[in-house]
């Protein structure tokens, strides 16, 4: 199949994808597949299953999604486990900052009409026809659009498809992560949250985002956190999830429980909750890129975020997504910037998109052994590994994490807690709680002077003492951190 351009970083990259149909009659006809053809033809029941279960809301919006010739691209699998993270373009081109002249043009052009419109001048468009034609017009569209150079940016809106991330076997009951008393591991190999807590608990004028598949906000040990919530896939007016999407309300939990037992680590800090993903019941989630680009609008324009903490990434880099988080980097907290923390991935593999972009946090995960998480790290943990790379800023602890859970028995447990929650997933919020402590105390701050903090007062865990690709500047040290950021 010939790959279908699109411009995203200024630069033009292919899209490269198999259809739906073609995957499935391979993986019907032969075995001789490589890794990423397999993973990914395996997923197939699933995929088809996740845009089945998709709400009404997307369903009006795009019109191939149930074609049984529907394109995807495999960005990221691991053999071995199952993991895909795989794109997939609509008929549907997203811009930024068109003027109505240009709207006109594409409307003559190709038959493109606007379908949406989102924050900071974003605007969705959709191509006249259905299906493959529909794709294929979509990317001829933004092509042309970007080219004639009137828009600050113009590509195809794609949903992102990833695998969600496996929760540990047996927990360790009780936050090793904020106090580790060694057993089993290394005592002291934790955030030092007990000498972090003789500073600052955090301040509700703080307000920390939590951008996931929606966080339980009527959890008795988070509601009197929540000052705002938004839900950007079924247009609910609360974030709360459908079915088992329990992973945002384990992160929100890291951040701001008040549970004495299970407490977040800035329990006195706000929670702004914006749902930007679903899940399918099958172990997917799916992302819409335009609606998760107006969600980082939202955090740090309506809502008033400090700190965005995102646990998700995969797929390329596209314009909508990097503007948007930059954005939030230069214009957040009055001009000031809000600190956006995003998690590095957990395939062993070099660090996913947004990851990559440069003035975020990256986090990658370390164990209770103050060891880098990989396949074969004493934590037992075999089937999965923090990435790694030149982005990768410093890592928290990921294995084992005792947080909240959503209520009732589609959670990670039966109680409205949990001790299994892993991954980057559950290092990323502990950084972006650090970062809020900071504020919490010097919110005069810049969002680079926090990086910056939080980067340099990280305990190292390289031979060399140094930075490297695979811990980054180390593990995070909120005690440190505060210290640093008072004498700054």
């Amino acid at each position: 199949m010939a790959g279908l351009q699109f411009y995203s970083g200024g630069r033009l990259h292919t899209f490269r994808g198999s259809t739906l149909g073609a995957l499935e009659r391979r993986r019907a006809s032969s075995t001789r597949m490589g890794p990423m053809a397999a993973a990914a033809a395996a997923s197939v029941p699933a995929i088809v299953d996740s845009f089945n279960a998709q709400s009404k809301r997307m369903e009006s919006r795009f019109q191939s999604l149930h074609e049984s010739e529907l394109r995807l691209m495999p960005t990221r699998t691991e053999a071995d486990t199952g993991l895909v993270t795989a794109m997939v373009p609509t008929e549907t081109v997203i811009l930024e900052e068109v003027a109505r002249t240009e709207l006109a043009w594409l409307k003559s052009e190709f038959g493109m009409e606007v379908v949406a419109e989102g924050r900071e001048g974003k605007v969705l468009l959709r191509a006249p026809e259905s299906g493959e034609a529909a794709i294929e017009t979509a990317f001829e569209a933004a092509r042309a659009c970007f080219e004639r150079g009137n828009v600050a940016a113009a590509h195809p809106n794609f949903l992102r498809l990833m695998r969600r991330p496996q929760a540990s076997s047996a927990g360790t009951e009780t936050p090793w992560h904020l106090d580790n008393p060694g057993n089993p591991g290394v005592f002291g190999a934790d955030v030092h949250a007990l000498a972090a807590w003789t500073i600052t608990k955090g301040d509700s004028s703080i307000r920390v985002a939590i951008l996931d598949e929606g966080v339980d906000t009527e959890h008795s040990r988070l509601k009197p956190a929540v000052v705002a919530e938004r839900d950007f896939v079924d247009g609910n007016d609360h974030a709360r999830p459908d079915g088992d999407d329990a992973h945002g309300t384990a992160c929100a939990g890291i951040v701001c429980s008040r549970d004495s037992k299970v407490s977040g680590l800035a329990p006195n800090v706000s929670l702004v909750a914006a749902r930007i993903a679903k899940g399918d019941g099958n172990g997917f989630w799916i992302f819409d890129d335009f609606e998760t680009a107006d969600a980082i609008d939202w955090c740090w324009e309506d809502a008033g975020a400090d700190v965005l903490s995102n646990s998700w990434g995969g797929g390329p880099e596209v314009d909508a997504i990097t503007r948007a988080f930059e954005r939030a980097r230069t214009q957040g907290r009055d001009g000031k910037g809000a600190v956006v923390v995003v998690a590095a991935g957990n395939s062993e593999s070099p660090v996913f998109y947004p990851g990559t972009l440069s003035g975020v946090l990256t986090v990658g995960a370390s164990n209770q052994w103050d060891e880098r998480k990989t396949k074969t790290s004493q934590d037992g943990e075999g089937w999965w590994g923090s990435n790694h790379g030149s982005s990768l800023d410093l890592v928290a602890p990921g294995v084992r994490i005792a947080t909240t859970d959503i209520r009732g028995s589609h959670g990670y447990s039966s109680t409205m807690f949990t001790d299994t929650f892993n991954g980057t997933s559950s290092a990323t919020p502990m950084v972006a709680a650090c970062a809020a402590l900071i504020l919490s105390i010097r919110p005069d701050l810049t969002e680079g002077e926090v990086r910056d903090v939080i980067t340099s007062t990280a305990d190292p865990l390289a031979p060399s003492g140094k930075r490297n690709n695979f811990v980054g500047h180390g593990r995070l040290n909120c005690y440190a951190a505060l210290r640093a950021a008072r004498r700054r």
